[in-house]
């Protein structure tokens, strides 16, 4: 199985308590992804540790990984 695929099942696994901030904005677990081995992680794993490292390998480079984009919409002007 693929860290995509993990990434996937975290996703669909992942239960949030229904907390608003202002504004209505919903607050989302933030992920990151071991550029050495592929391992994908929560930012709430990482906050455990002193250092910031892949707690699979011990690599050093992290991406956050985004939403996937989508595109923008056209808003006509009055």
């Amino acid at each position: 199985m693929s860290s995509w695929d993990e990434f996937d099942e975290m996703l669909e696994s992942e239960s949030i308590e229904e907390e608003v901030l202002p504004y209505g904005i919903k607050p989302r677990e933030v992920y990151y992804m071991c550029l050495y081995c592929g391992h994908i992680m929560k930012k709430s794993e990482l906050d455990q540790q002193d250092n910031i490292l892949c707690t699979r390998c011990g690599g050093r480079i992290l991406v956050k990984i985004r939403s996937p984009v989508i595109a923008p919409r056209r808003v006509y002007a009055i």
